[in-house]
């Protein structure tokens, strides 16, 4: 199953109860919950088995010559909470997990996710 998220993909920030009215926390909890709505549109029920799971994140930025900003854990972590309870019952039947941050044009920034059943 392949889950596509239009538009730049948002890594996950520490949340504490304060910070979590900050801007940045408000703009990472958008877009998890934006990665539930589509998944929800994509997936018809949970997945019961182990899953791998394969994450690209495709950037376009300033902040280094091939745009790939932030972190690979915290890209994984965005789509992970997002697809939980939805593409999956829990995360813990995720076995293993690849992300690839991958430069692109500015219009063909996503986020593409790879789900695979592991029998």
């Amino acid at each position: 199953m392949i889950i596509n998220i239009p538009g730049r993909p948002i890594p996950a920030v520490r949340m504490t109860q304060k910070s979590k009215w900050s801007k940045h926390a408000k703009r990472y909890l958008a877009y998890k919950e934006q990665i539930g709505y589509i998944a929800l549109i994509q997936c018809h029920a949970p997945l019961e088995n182990e899953i791998e799971v394969r994450v690209r994140v495709y950037l376009s930025g300033k902040k280094t010559p091939r745009g790939n900003d932030g972190d690979v854990d915290n890209y994984l972590k965005s789509a992970l909470d997002g697809l939980n309870k939805i593409a999956w019952i829990d995360d813990k039947q995720v076995r293993s997990a690849h992300v690839e941050k991958i430069p692109c044009g500015e219009n063909e920034q996503r986020m593409e996710i790879f789900l695979k059943k592991i029998v």
